[in-house]
């Protein structure tokens, strides 16, 4: 057991315990870059036996807030804890994985406190003047044999952290002796380990030979997707034309000529972390009616290992055919207007837009505003699309 509690203590430390926060009012903790989160945890990234690794996830000064540490100096002690609720684990309420706390220790002088530089194992380390700073660091508190054991198997066999919500506790004491410490700060932390890598496609679209059946109405259709939340990742959309007399399959017309992005260079056009995204109206390649289209969508999660990509399926959808409805051209209208349609309906954008209605012939121009906010045209689109999908309210649309 002696040996499971060091794999396990090692693990704790040095993957998962310092958030950004600030100490005291004499002393407080600068992010150097502070902490770096990733979405998976690698048990591959750390030296079981000794306890080190080359990933960086955390670095930190120590600095007295005046910057003059006195004849004296000043007495400092640090306490982690580390809880954990993973109902995967059948922990389902939040419980301490791990609390430590540091021997009070002398600073006449900033120290970096950087991850790749400790272990359970640590004494001391060295301030940026080079001068030893003695840390002993002890546990007081872990988790029972039992959910040690589960989470040492899960660690184990899944070779990363397991998912769950981690929430980190750090209280600093400071005071002029050891034996003066209070508590000056506490602050708290929650990290989501979790492995988002489900990736599906919701419209438009779907099989090749489906899209008869698939077709979209705007030259500006409103892709949209689902996956798992994830602050720290970023998703990529690819857009191309689908050319039967060229492409055998989905596959060749996605890698060919892209019309999103334009640049031939750039492979994926950026999103963020959005999961809907309407085609831009400028900057692109502009889509033909009575043409079939390719997308996918590239989600990037970060990991102590490096970025891990995942891909989604490959859908098909097809421009409708030019047509004409009450004398009006649909592919002339706006993209505005074209999304406008979606959401109220045929019959009553008619009402407005068509020959009869009062609003006949507009085109939208100069500025737009949304919740009194000046916002630029691929955000419009992007809110007529969430209205069109129900999931935004429209209150009032004022036209000046």
């Amino acid at each position: 057991m002696l040996v499971i509690r060091s794999i396990i203590q090692k693990i704790v430390l040095l993957v998962l315990i310092i958030p950004v926060i600030s100490y005291s009012q004499s002393v407080k903790l600068l992010p150097e870059p502070g902490f770096v989160s990733y979405v998976t945890y690698y048990v591959s990234s750390i030296d079981l036996t000794t306890g080190t690794t080359d990933v960086l996830l955390f670095r930190f000064r120590l600095a007295e807030e005046s910057g003059d540490y006195g004849v004296n100096g000043v007495f400092v002690k640090i306490e982690f804890e580390m809880t954990i609720k993973s109902p995967s684990l059948g922990i389902s309420n939040e419980t301490t994985v791990l609390k430590i706390n540091t021997n009070p220790f002398l600073l006449f002088n900033d120290i970096l406190i950087d991850n790749r530089d400790l272990t359970t194992e640590t004494t001391a380390i060295y301030d940026i003047d080079g001068n030893e700073v003695q840390i002993g660091v002890h546990i007081i508190d872990q988790l029972n044999i039992s959910e040690y054991e589960n989470l040492l198997n899960s660690v184990i066999a899944r070779g990363k952290l397991p998912d769950g919500e981690y929430t980190f506790r750090i209280e600093i004491q400071t005071g002029n002796t050891p034996s003066s410490l209070s508590e000056t700060d506490m602050e708290t932390e929650k990290i989501i380990v979790t492995s988002p890598t489900s990736l599906n496609l919701i419209s438009p679209g779907g099989a090749l030979e489906d899209t008869s059946a698939n077709l979209v109405y705007t030259t500006y259709p409103v892709f949209q997707w689902e996956t798992e939340p994830c602050s720290n990742c970023e998703s990529f959309i690819r857009v191309a034309k689908f050319i039967p007399s060229d492409h055998t399959s989905l596959d060749e017309a996605i890698e060919d000529v892209t019309t999103l992005p334009i640049d031939q260079t750039q492979g994926w056009e950026p999103v963020g972390v959005t999961t809907t995204f309407p085609y831009p109206a400028d900057g692109t390649i502009d889509l033909e009616f009575g043409k079939i289209y390719v997308w996918q969508i590239r989600k990037d999660l970060p990991t102590t290992e490096g970025i891990n990509t995942y891909m989604s399926p490959i859908w098909a959808f097809k421009i409708a055919e030019y047509f004409v409805k009450e004398e009006i051209k649909y592919e002339t209208f706006h993209p505005v207007l074209q999304q406008l349609r979606d959401v109220l309906g045929e019959e009553k954008f008619n009402s407005y837009f068509g020959s009869n209605g009062s609003l006949v012939g507009f085109t939208p121009t100069g500025d737009y505003i949304i919740n009194g906010v000046n916002v630029p045209l691929d955000a419009v689109l992007q809110l007529l699309g969430e209205i069109a999908e129900k999931k935004t309210t429209l209150l009032n649309v004022t036209i000046e």
